[in-house]
């Protein structure tokens, strides 16, 4: 098995389509497609299931899935390897892959990651942005190194370092009748017009068991996957919205209400896989990220 087998492999799965993954790797679709063939008949299992010609979209087998989870653990720790080698020789490059709930994605961009980018210029990065399940799914299939996400994670397979805690509160416009209330007791709630992060949100799941321990029916108007897009219906319409407050940090317009009688606490941290050894790059943005959430510091001037 060479390695070029594994990479075209990954390709092909990722886009699920022979040609665009011949043509994001600048090999011809034949070439791809006979490496791929030569990689099944050395598994004996059929990887792919093809409809007609291979230029034609394509879907995994189950002997596919279970392969591509191993193979980018595999390659991802060749990447590792070769970055730890580098260390010793000085060298500051690689790739860091990171991933951040969309709560903290624009502070991350505007402060440690500014910094970062810096500070090591030469360190390509790729970041994601989802659900804290999103990001502790990109963790397992070792699609990232970190994350920053809320607590605790699902699977006993991560482990965690805690950052700081952070209150969920309601959110209004400066329109809304609300707006002018620094707190609202949990019961009135119930009944109240609102907007909510979708269920696969560590948020949602944590409003949910309030809602049930204190027999509170808020009036769920809309759900929704995207927060900075909820933030926005909240701010131009009539609807209320229940996010940690660090959600509204730099958003003016919206006001921000304690919740009291039952106050709603959330705690986020920084995530990896246990025992899984991270590169220097990723230990330098871990410092950084946890400077950023502990202390102020100047950001990196523009040209």
């Amino acid at each position: 098995m060479e390695l070029r087998h594994i990479r075209y492999f990954i390709r092909a799965a990722e886009l699920l389509h022979f040609t665009r993954a011949a043509q994001s790797l600048y090999v011809s679709q034949p070439t791809l497609s006979t490496h791929i063939q030569q990689l099944e008949e050395e598994l004996g299992a059929v990887l792919f299931e093809r409809a007609g010609r291979h230029a034609r979209p394509v879907r995994l087998t189950e002997a596919g899935h279970r392969f591509l989870k191993h193979m980018r653990s595999a390659l991802r720790e060749l990447e590792l390897g070769k970055e730890d080698v580098e260390e010793l020789r000085g060298l500051v490059s690689g790739t860091l892959r990171f991933g951040a709930t969309h709560v903290f994605g624009q502070r991350l961009v505007s402060t440690a990651l500014a910094l970062f980018t810096v500070k090591y210029p030469e360190i390509h990065i790729v970041m994601k942005l989802g659900t804290s399940s999103d990001i502790e799914e990109a963790i397992l299939e070792r699609d990232i190194d970190v994350g920053l996400a809320f607590l605790p994670p699902d699977s006993s397979d991560i482990e965690y370092e805690a950052l700081f805690s952070d209150e969920v509160v309601l959110v209004v416009s400066k329109k809304h009748s609300l707006a002018g209330k620094t707190e609202i007791p949990i019961h009135e709630l119930s009944g109240l017009p609102c907007a909510l992060p979708s269920s696969g949100f560590s948020t949602r799941r944590l409003l949910d068991i309030h809602f049930t321990r204190q027999k509170i029916s808020p009036k769920i108007l809309l759900e929704i996957n995207d927060i900075p897009a909820l933030l926005t219906l909240v701010e131009r319409g009539g609807l209320a919205t229940l996010v940690s407050r660090k959600a509204i940090e730099n958003r003016p317009e919206l006001c921000a209400i304690s919740i009291t009688g039952a106050r709603i606490m959330r705690e986020a941290g920084i995530l990896k896989h246990q025992g899984v050894y991270l590169s220097a790059a990723a230990r330098a943005f871990v410092e950084l990220v946890k400077l950023d959430f502990t202390t102020d510091y100047p950001l990196p001037e523009s040209d």
